[in-house]
């Protein structure tokens, strides 16, 4: 039998290994780790010898798998149009704007990664057709900053070794699989798109049947997001577990009917509900959350066939090692967490089950006690990893998870089996009037902004929520209930008056960056509308940013306005400036204007731009100063209005920070315009290796030209300026610390 404690410090050492700034070689963890036996042999009595070996294990495990990783995912520097032959390996996901899947690519050399493939040309993918085609790949970087979503966490966590953009050029090698699980997949895809009058329940049977969760409309995405039901629509533990149990429970119930029962019918019941979670995740699309769930179901299952006297605890160490011997980069998903952690509080909890006078307690306490040790558990976990936590989101689970496990799902599974179209009509209309109240009542749900705490008080919030789901240590419970109202009351500290903290948010291909002064908040741009969910919002709860008195959408592109309606929802902010208002409901133009907030000046330049027309060109303008020290901000402006404003304002343009125009392009940051401006620092807010190549070649020179220090979101992230104060006006990035397996260059360009 393997000891549980070997076990759990073996997971501890998987875990804090995704911490180490730097990881030796290979052959150095093995030399350590031989060298390392003697000692362990002459100290084997004790236990704390034991545990640093097997967390050293852990940790020399989990470096060198992962650094295995790293060495098959696509060159950093190999940015070029690529000639690849690819093997379509999953549904297409397809969108007003694209068709994006996962695709086996593999080059002339024999090569092969497995990519994110996108193709804005709209065209047909089928599943399983291998093609040659012209792409453009590029390393999983994105974007980094105090929280949000790591695009290389999550390529490693989903073993993604590239994303790409194809090209015009494709030619069919083979066709598409007529047979196999692949076609029986996109088979059962097209049948429920039969059922046109309920298309976003037909949707959600897809999503809830296949895996397909694309063809959700954004309207439903926004639903669930404010009332926390994204798990119950994406298939993970919770869909694998339903169905397990199902036909787990229904092989019972046939066995009775069998002429001889079989001599172990445990067996034949432990098996029929792997098969099922097995066939399950595999018409699912077999992703990393369902084969985590596979796995530990099978590891729950060799526990409980040996009837072992181990208790729930140690299944679930055991299940929690076996997930991350196959997979240690999971540590880097949310998902592991939230399963793992739910789980744990449930078998926490799950003590109370008989009364301290040996009676049992009743089902519905049972229930409640669960939900409540669920919630709380759940408020450390979604405030650190989303910035927010949906208040509603206890209750609506409540219902929504016995409606979408005993209901939607076993619809939604037997009507792909049995594809009558009156059956799949029912179903479909079920699950659209299941969208239809869950977009109305996410209208009235609120959410709570939790911001960014420091490690210490993070992991008293940790433990704080063990002690309240504690059956017993009711005299320490105060405590832990004060310990975790500090975690989510806990916000950074604003400016001082006259004082201004600029931060250039890392949104990729785009723009998006916040002004606070003591008592006020502007944010310019909101960049698109993914990265606003993903990145912006969790990040300006992060810095204890809940309202908006001031948001600024300098012009009409994506890039820039993209993420208009999430903020706004959200922020609430008490007005809205844009350089194109017709646009946005209730808009002010950006009018020449000045203004003081908290000592703070904050100043609108405009130019003459009757004859400039192009949306750039229409871009607010917005210098901020604070004691002497400014930052200019110029949108999308190109060169023609950047004379204009040379024209009119001259010299009192000069400001120590200059943002880029239009992302560092070859149309703006004139040779002039840099000259009257005279930063100290130019700032480039754009996306790694984009297709634009920005800040171009040419802008960088300029910029070198005139003595300038360049400062790169795609290469640093975000990064924060310090405005009216005596110390550095930078003030640094806000991610100063690298784990070794990011590989996001880090790097200043001078």
């Amino acid at each position: 039998m393997i000891r549980l404690d070997w076990v759990a410090a073996w997971v501890f050492g998987v875990v804090l290994s995704f911490a180490l700034p730097v990881a030796p070689a290979f052959y150095i963890w093995c030399v350590l780790a031989v060298a390392m036996l003697p000692l362990l042999w002459r100290w084997r009595r004790y236990r704390a010898a034991c545990w640093a070996y097997a967390f050293y294990i852990g940790m020399a495990y989990a470096v060198c798998f992962t650094q295995l990783q790293l060495k098959q995912q696509w060159p950093l520097t190999q940015i070029e149009p690529v000639l690849v032959q690819i093997r379509v390996a999953d549904l297409p996901q397809t969108d007003e704007r694209r068709v994006r899947f996962e695709a086996e690519a593999q080059d002339d050399n024999g090569h092969r990664w497995r990519v994110l493939l996108s193709d804005y040309a709209l065209r047909e993918w089928p599943v399983g057709s291998v093609w040659k085609v012209q792409a453009k790949l590029r390393a999983p970087i994105g974007e980094v900053n105090l929280s949000g979503f790591n695009r290389e966490a999550w390529a490693l966590n989903n073993g993604l070794a590239g994303l790409g953009t194809i090209g015009k050029f494709r030619e069919q090698i083979l066709p598409a699989q007529r047979y196999g699980l692949l076609s029986t997949r996109n088979l059962i895809s097209r049948h429920w798109q039969r059922v046109e009058q309920y298309k976003d329940g037909a949707a959600l049977m897809r999503a809830l049947s296949v895996g397909e969760q694309s063809a959700l409309s954004s309207e439903a995405w926004q639903a669930f997001r404010p009332l926390g039901l994204n798990h119950l629509v994406s298939i993970s533990g919770l869909h694998v577990s339903m169905v397990a149990l199902w036909a787990a429970w229904l092989m019972k119930r046939a066995m009775k009917w069998w002429p001889r029962m079989p001599a172990r019918p445990r067996i034949w019941i432990l098996l029929t509900g792997l098969a099922a979670a097995l066939f399950y995740a595999l018409l699912a699309g077999f992703s990393v959350p369902t084969q985590r769930s596979v796995l530990m179901l099978f590891v729950l299952a060799w526990v409980w066939l040996g009837r072992r006297s181990s208790s729930a605890w140690y299944a679930w160490w055991l299940s929690l090692a076996a997930v991350l011997l196959f997979a240690p980069s999971a540590v880097l998903g949310a998902g592991l967490w939230l399963s793992f952690g739910l789980v744990a509080a449930l078998i926490w909890v799950s003590a109370l089950r008989v009364g301290e006078h040996g009676r049992a307690v009743a089902p519905w306490r049972l229930a409640l006690r669960a939900q409540v040790a669920i919630s709380i558990w759940s408020l450390v976990l979604l405030g650190t990893w989303f910035g927010s936590l949906p208040l509603l989101s206890p209750l609506v689970n409540v219902v929504a998870i016995p409606w979408f496990s005993w209901v939607l799902t076993p619809l939604a599974l037997a009507a792909s089996a049995i594809p009558w179209l009156p059956l799949q009509t029912m179903a479909a209309a079920l699950a659209d009037y299941t969208i239809k109240i869950l977009i109305w009542l996410a209208n009235y749900a609120p959410e709570f902004g939790v911001s960014a705490a420091p490690w210490p008080l993070l992991i008293l919030a940790v433990f704080a929520s063990m002690v309240l789901v504690w059956p017993k240590g009711s005299g320490l419970k105060p405590w832990a209930l004060l310990m975790l109202m500090a975690f989510l009351l806990y916000r950074p500290a604003s400016p001082l008056p006259n004082r201004a903290r600029v931060t250039v948010w890392d949104v990729g291909q785009g723009s998006a960056m916040l002004v606070q002064t003591s008592k006020h908040n502007l944010l310019f741009d909101t960049g698109h509308l993914a990265t606003a969910y993903m990145t912006l919002l969790p990040n300006l709860h992060a810095v204890g940013v809940n309202h908006l008195d001031a948001l600024v959408l300098s012009h009409h592109d994506n890039d820039h306005d993209g993420g208009f309606v999430p903020v706004a929802a959200t922020m609430k902010p008490v007005m809205i400036l844009a350089g194109q208002p017709e646009v946005y409901p209730n808009a002010q133009k950006c009018v020449e204007q000045a203004w003081m907030w908290d000592g703070v000046l904050f100043e609108w330049l405009t130019a003459n731009t009757t004859e400039l027309d192009d949306d750039n060109e229409q871009s607010c303008v917005l210098r901020v100063l604070a004691g002497g020290q400014s930052i200019l901000v110029t949108g999308d402006l190109g060169q023609k209005g950047e004379q204009a404003l040379l024209a009119r304002y001259g010299a009192s343009l000069m400001s120590q920070i200059l943002i880029l125009g239009h992302h560092g392009s070859t149309s703006s940051s004139s040779g002039g315009f840099l000259n009257t401006v005279a930063p100290d620092y130019a700032v480039a807010s754009s996306g790694y290796a984009n297709q634009y190549r920005h800040p171009t070649a040419a802008v960088q020179s300029r910029v070198r030209a005139h003595e300038i220090k360049l400062l790169r979101t795609d290469y640093s992230g975000g990064m924060v300026f310090e405005l009216g104060g005596n110390d550095e006006i930078f003030a640094g990035y806000l991610n100063k610390t690298k784990p070794y397996w990011q590989r996001k260059p880090f790097a200043e360009n001078k």
